[in-house]
């Protein structure tokens, strides 16, 4: 199919676009505010509030952006997740720009219409995590990429400023989240495959804006260098330290968790779009190689992991971008088909019915749905009782330690004093970010330990027993979504917390490390 101009794309398609990135924008926000936080943005909140270069377990972009929007607007869920909807509009305008270049106005519409009918990434637009930022600056960099080594590419422009545009956008996808990892080596890899690219590198420019995007992800590396390289160790012999052998179940829930990431129907379009890929690549398809790079080799990556570590959902968001931008070509060549339109439009609206049954089930208590997975509802429900106890101490409040960072974060966010809560490091366990945020608190001071049923402390007779003089069960407390049991919180009081104010840089194992 003969590609559209950008300047004829632009003009007919970018009304469109942007007035649905605003209709869906506008949705969104007020949204965003009736729904309490998911226990990672609650994580990240603390990261923003423990503001540095990075963090264990993730880069600091998301911190940075949920800091500047609590500063600017205050600390509200709709303030947090400000920059998720941003970001979101923002993405569906890339996506439409990168169909559209690559192939015709109504393929960018469609590619763009077709993410945000999806659960990973209609959620993304009100969920605020790592991954917000990380898809918009890899899609970002695929753009530019395009006119960098495609035949009808404009070329690095003046001062071969598209370079080191790129450069930029790698490097602030590897502040988002380490998964950029594999952005660089895709782009590489792009340019070996391709005349432009392979003449590129002759020049000094790519590996230039090589240097930029080490620039810009610098602080990453400022923070590790002085924390002896904990990230890269949490990483890399952590999670590989959670690996047991094969694991056939987890190759289902993978494939079940990718077909409602994007709707199961349209998964299975695109795993079928990444096989006509490869044969177009092969065959020497530029347009084949670009978007076949950017998405395959990463697909196999998670897939040939999955069997022996557990895949999480949003883990594999930037390798659908060009699958779905080929999908949406493929279905737009293929439109005189009653099946293909057929099959796209039911695709679709069924990953659509999905993401809105999601956005729902918080405020509807009709909508059936495994409670013990639901992480949004009940926090300000457990964070009343939890300050009634506090109250009724008859001191100072005394500090409130959840086992889990999930617990700990969602009480520093519901409790009306946003205390300096701690987790499972203050109990001798791995508190991920928490295990860097112990010099906060010194000992000697009351605690309320509180515990989710979902993550219980099983050996908690020991472990309180070790850090407190003494220790009173309190009534535990049962949390809810309408009528329906949510999960229930064991909470005891702790007479004189007895550890350490500074606990020594340990490499967590990532097991526990939440769903982003």
């Amino acid at each position: 199919m003969p590609r559209t101009s950008v300047d004829a794309a632009q003009v007919n398609g970018w009304p469109w676009v942007l007035m649905v990135s605003l209709g869906l924008m506008l949705v969104r926000l007020v949204y965003a505010g009736q729904v309490e936080l998911a226990p990672q943005e609650a994580y990240y909140w603390q990261y923003a509030r423990h503001l540095d270069l990075s963090y264990l377990d993730h880069p600091p972009m998301c911190a940075w952006w949920m800091a500047l929007s609590s500063r600017l607007l205050g600390e509200s869920e709709l303030a947090l997740r400000l920059p998720a909807l941003l970001s979101s509009a923002g993405l569906t305008c890339v996506l439409y720009s990168l169909g559209a270049r690559l192939y015709s106005p109504m393929v960018g519409l469609l590619t763009a219409l077709a993410a945000n009918a999806t659960v990973l990434f209609g959620l993304g637009a009100v969920v605020m995590t790592p991954d917000v930022p990380l898809v918009l600056f890899w899609a970002a960099a695929l753009r530019v990429l395009c006119e960098l080594v495609l035949p009808d590419g404009r070329g690095p422009g003046r001062f071969a400023w598209r370079w080191y545009l790129l450069g930029a956008f790698c490097g602030l996808a590897l502040l988002s989240k380490y998964t950029a990892g594999l952005l660089p080596l895709q782009v590489l890899a792009t340019a070996l495959v391709t005349k432009r690219g392979r003449a590129a590198l002759g020049t000094p420019h790519p590996y230039l804006a090589c240097l930029l995007a080490v620039v810009v992800f610098s602080p990453v590396l400022i923070w590790n260098q002085s924390h002896d390289w904990a990230s890269f160790a949490f990483q890399t012999t952590g999670r590989a330290r959670t690996v047991d052998g094969f694991r056939g179940y987890l190759v289902g829930r993978y494939v079940g968790l990718q077909a409602v990431a994007v709707g199961p129907l349209l998964y299975l379009a695109l795993l079928l779009t990444a096989g006509v890929l490869v044969r177009q690549a092969w065959r020497g398809d530029a347009r084949a190689r670009l978007l076949a790079i950017s998405s395959v080799p990463g697909l196999l990556v998670f897939t040939l992991v999955s069997p022996l570590h557990w895949v999480k959902m949003n883990w594999v968001a930037p390798t659908y971008l060009g699958l779905m931008v080929a999908a949406a070509a493929g279905a737009w060549a293929l439109r005189e088909r009653r099946f293909v339109r057929g099959y796209a439009a039911v695709s679709m609206a069924l990953g659509a019915v999905l993401m809105v049954g999601m956005y729902l089930m918080p405020l509807c208590p009709w909508i059936p749905f495994r409670e013990r997975d639901n992480l949004v509802s009940g926090w300000r429900e457990l964070a009343d009782a939890v300050q009634q106890h506090r109250m009724a101490a008859g001191t100072s409040a005394p500090m409130v330690v959840g086992w889990g960072y999930k617990t700990a974060s969602e009480l520093a966010y519901y409790l009306p004093d946003h205390p300096e809560t701690q987790s499972d490091s203050a109990l001798g366990g791995e508190g991920l970010a928490y295990d860097f945020w112990m010099d906060r608190v010194h000992p000697g001071v009351d605690a309320i330990i509180v515990v989710d049923a979902r993550q219980p402390l099983k050996d908690s007779a020991t472990r309180l027993d070790k850090h407190c003089e003494s220790v009173r069960e309190l009534p535990p407390v049962t949390v809810h979504r309408g009528s329906r049991t949510v999960t229930s919180f064991k909470l005891w009081y702790c007479h004189r917390w007895q550890g350490r104010p500074l606990v020594a840089v340990r490499t967590p194992v990532p097991g526990s490390e939440g769903g982003r």
